[in-house]
């Protein structure tokens, strides 16, 4: 019987003769005996007490570490004890292993048990390792599970699962827009010892490792080791699956990383970088209407901590422009940027890593870079091309919204928005003006001007494209409230009713269009080209769900004068 906390523990039934279910790292370390070493959670195994020995399997150099960590009570027994007013005492003892192999030019980790995994040093993984195999050699019509991550604003993680399997596009993926990070089916390869012992295919997992039935002998464990690395180097994504690594992330140890780093501290010290900005982390999109204001702390850069109502790239670059070299980075790394309900910075709502807040994109050699919550991505030449193409035909469609040019004398959004909506009696001012709903407690802004025929317009101000990734998603968030939430639609009706010029709205008012107006700095354009990959894949995903509801969407561009 399988324990529930040792999923490893137990045989698979439905693993094929001379096999064992098995999960496999590929190591970012040299394939030698000090490599092998340094892949090794050495801080984790000191603390345990497990020794790795040094062993070989045939030919192949291999390190084996094992053993088990008992506890004398389970955490959960205070809380029975508790319940039924008597002593609950239940112990318990999770065991694992790991076998390190240098097969060949490549390193990798076999773990099992509950503890296998923790005996390897995460940086040491390569991340890219078990969706690499499974696009190469998974059957794309019978996928069991597919795990991916929206490139965006949102940071959503969905995980669906068919157990009768289907084709990939059933999943409804976003090919240009989501990272896969897991897909599970089945394999048909005769090289592999599972598939000869079935005579059939069999059930693999690809992720940052790959779950797989390996050989139990230690010749059958070598030729699959060497058969995954060949599918790995030699064959060529599926492709119905090739859009899978279109986006994948870099690993901790690739050699660009150093320059990625420099170029990119080097950009920090720069009053005005290029293909640099400021974007919200994923997870606190919902947050950020509710701030009201933002402590900057950043150390080791001349400056004591900011606190601003206003965060933008130029509050941040204050504190990296005047540092070292090679410092910049670092500092926003370690430095930390706190979020308060209130514009005094007392009432702390959530604190994060200012460097989670960077987005960037960086050429090196012939490869294509981004940064994304403290993550770089390689971004395949498809993608970023399909990406170009759907945005110009967003951007070229005409608009139905005609707005006044910003002139020099309108400061910032506020002023903007005044004289629009006094200038234009079709529009109505709605900037500020909160939307508070059992739903949105805080409140949410509709929209900063309705337009003539109910049009949701969305104003936004930028020297760069980096504020814009927030901008989409938050007419997405307004259009959500606004369509699904009656008490919403009541109060934006009185709302709108209640201002100079505001009309009365029918009861079963829907959105019908939402408009993006934006003003770029003097003399530029929006363009695909002048859009972060970023800002292009959230004015993507944002048209595409709006699209989805029946709603049009229109990018206005306000002229400068």
């Amino acid at each position: 019987m399988r324990s529930a906390n040792n999923p490893d523990d137990g045989r698979d039934r439905q693993s094929p003769p001379g096999t064992y279910p098995t999960t496999v790292y590929r190591l970012t370390v040299p394939a030698t005996d000090d490599g092998l070493c340094a892949a090794l959670n050495l801080g984790y195994l000191r603390r345990h007490g497990f020794e790795p020995t040094p062993h070989r399997v045939l030919d192949a150099p291999a390190l084996l570490v094992h053993g088990s960590a008992p506890r004398d009570r389970a955490e959960w027994c205070g809380v029975l004890s508790g319940l039924v007013g008597a002593d609950v005492t239940i112990g318990y003892s999770s065991g694992g292993g790991a076998l390190l192999l240098a097969v060949d030019d490549r390193a990798y980790a076999l773990t099992f048990g509950t503890l296998g995994r923790f005996m390897i040093e995460p940086e040491k993984v390569d991340p890219t390792f078990g969706v690499s195999f499974a696009v190469r050699t998974l059957q794309p019509a019978d996928i069991r599970q597919v795990r991916r991550r929206v490139v965006g604003a949102s940071g959503r993680v969905d995980r669906s699962m068919v157990p009768g399997g289907q084709p990939i596009w059933r999943y409804g993926i976003d090919k240009w827009g989501e990272i896969v990070g897991q897909v599970c089916g089945r394999v048909n390869n005769p090289n592999l010892t599972a598939c000869q012992g079935a005579r059939a295919a069999v059930r693999v997992e690809g992720s940052d490792a790959l779950r797989i039935p390996l050989g139990v002998s230690p010749e059958r464990l070598l030729a699959d080791l060497r058969e995954i690395d060949r599918v790995c180097r030699q064959e060529s994504p599926l492709a119905d699956l090739e859009f899978i690594e279109q986006i994948r992330p870099l690993r901790s140890n690739d050699p660009r990383q150093a320059a990625l780093t420099e170029v990119l501290d080097r950009r920090l010290g720069l009053p005005d970088p290029p293909d640099l900005g400021v974007a919200v982390p994923g997870s606190l999109v919902a947050d950020v209407e509710h701030v009201g204001s933002y402590r900057v702390r950043v150390p080791r850069s001349g400056r004591r901590p900011i606190l601003t109502t206003d965060l933008d790239l130029s509050t941040v670059l204050s504190h990296t422009v005047h540092a070292l070299d090679g410092d910049r980075w670092t500092g926003l790394r370690n430095g930390t940027l706190t979020l308060y309900a209130d514009a005094a910075g007392t009432e702390e709502m959530a604190s994060t890593p200012v460097s989670r807040w960077i987005t960037a994109e960086v050429a090196v050699g012939g490869s294509h870079m981004l940064l994304h919550e403290g993550q770089w991505y390689e971004i395949g030449d498809r993608h970023r091309e399909f990406l170009r193409q759907e945005v110009t035909r967003i951007l070229n469609r005409p608009a139905s919204v005609v707005l006044p040019p910003w002139t020099e004398e309108l400061a910032n959004e506020d002023c903007y928005n005044r004289e629009a909506a006094e200038k234009h009696p079709g529009l109505v001012l709605l900037d500020k003006k909160l939307l508070r709903t059992g739903q949105h407690p805080h409140g949410i802004e509709a929209c900063d001007l309705l337009g003539p025929n109910g049009e949701l317009i969305h104003v936004k101000r930028a020297s760069g494209s980096s504020p814009l990734s927030h901008l989409f998603a938050l007419g997405i968030t307004s259009f959500d409230a606004l369509r699904y939430d009656k008490q919403a639609r009541n109060r934006f009706r009185d709302l709108v009713r209640a201002q100079p010029g505001g009309p009365d709205l029918p009861e079963d008012f829907r959105p019908r269009t939402v408009v993006y107006a934006i003003a770029l700095s003097a003399g530029r354009t929006v363009t695909a080209e002048s859009l972060f990959t970023f800002a292009q894949v959230a004015l993507y995903q944002a048209v595409k769900t709006l699209r989805t509801e029946g709603v049009d969407v229109e990018v206005v561009a306000i002229p400068s004068a």
